[in-house]
């Protein structure tokens, strides 16, 4: 890995934004595939991915928010944002609350729902708990609109620190719960982009400095699992050392920037499908003689394959959804 210093320009090229979507798109798969046999290792690698992964998702949806802001009416924008995100997000929801009753008397289905689900789908995360970041990220695309000026979204980013330093609400109707803990990260995202000449001018860190901080940090978090501290302090580590992994690939790995970007359209659908998929991929190699046994061998290439069906599938699905007119108004693409 390149040691010297590494930094995003002022408006990056989509590779950069587009290889750590796909990064952090994969690492949701792998975190939400959690069997109750997972040996200890695995389970350690999913703590260290839930430290950073959706701070990142957010962080991202901050910088390129800002780039690709206009000035537009309120109207237009939310029209822009409800077709986006909150049609795909209950299209997504009735699909998922259809399944699960349809299977859950028969199979094993995580969260159970009921009748009433449809209902509550309006207000909480009701077919999946996953589904709480397309709440959040509706509720905080609403609220920086208003902030129009740089001095203003900075302002807004202080005040989303110390709402994140305050207690936990754990409100979790329109998940405002999560808003509290995620803003921040967001705002970081649009604060970045706002002031990116001064801080990449004078704030460049060093590749490997940024990486010696997150190993330590994340190997400490592994041994001190109540270190509330250490699990704040690892989002913003995070954020910084995907980003700046992805922007190395994106000068030195030209193939797989090329590869990022034709993929990461496809990301939202991955996000939207990838845990009813994993499910039903438990459930079939589950039957298969060739997962038989304890060993952790066997275990990894379960793993492997249900979270590859988790991305694949998606995939294949988005390449259907897009020639479609009204499955793209459905779906957000």
């Amino acid at each position: 890995m390149d040691s010297s210093p590494s930094k995003l320009p002022h408006k990056p090229r989509l590779a950069t934004l587009d290889i750590a979507r796909m990064v952090c798109i994969i690492l949701v798969v792998i975190g939400h595939y959690d069997p109750a046999d997972a040996p200890a290792h695995y389970n350690n690698m999913r703590m260290v991915i839930y430290t950073f992964h959706m701070p990142v998702f957010l962080f991202i949806s901050g910088y390129i928010y800002l780039i690709t802001r206009k000035e537009e009416l309120f109207k237009t924008f939310i029209t822009k944002k409800v077709k986006r995100l909150a049609i795909p997000y209950l299209v997504t929801s009735v699909i998922i609350i259809t399944i699960k009753l349809l299977t859950q008397d028969t199979a094993r289905v995580d969260h159970p729902v009921t009748a009433l689900s449809y209902l509550k789908m309006f207000y909480l995360p009701e077919a999946g708990y996953f589904l709480w970041f397309i709440i959040a990220l509706f509720i905080m695309f609403m609220v920086v609109f208003f902030f129009k000026t740089k001095a203003s979204r900075l302002a807004l980013l202080g005040a989303s620190l110390l709402i994140y330093l305050l207690p936990s609400c754990d409100i979790d109707i329109l998940c405002l719960g999560q808003c509290q803990v995620m803003f921040v990260y967001f705002m970081t995202g649009v604060v970045v982009a706002d002031h990116a000449p001064v801080i990449f001018k004078v704030g460049i860190v060093p590749t490997t400095i940024i990486l010696l901080l997150f190993i330590g940090g994340e190997a400490f978090y592994v041994q001190h699992q109540d270190s509330e501290v250490m699990y704040r302090l690892l989002a913003f580590v995070g954020i910084a050392t995907i980003m700046t992994l992805c922007h190395n690939c994106e000068k030195y790995v030209p193939v797989l920037a090329r590869s990022c970007m034709v993929l990461a359209p496809s990301v939202y659908i991955i996000y939207l499908f990838h845990t009813t998929i994993l499910g039903f991929a438990k459930a079939a190699f589950g039957k298969l003689t060739l997962f038989a046994g304890n060993a952790d061998s066997t275990f990894y290439l379960q793993a492997f394959c249900a979270i590859a069906c988790g991305v694949i599938i998606p995939i294949i699905l988005y390449s259907i959804i897009k020639k479609f007119k009204i499955l793209r108004l459905l779906f957000g693409v």
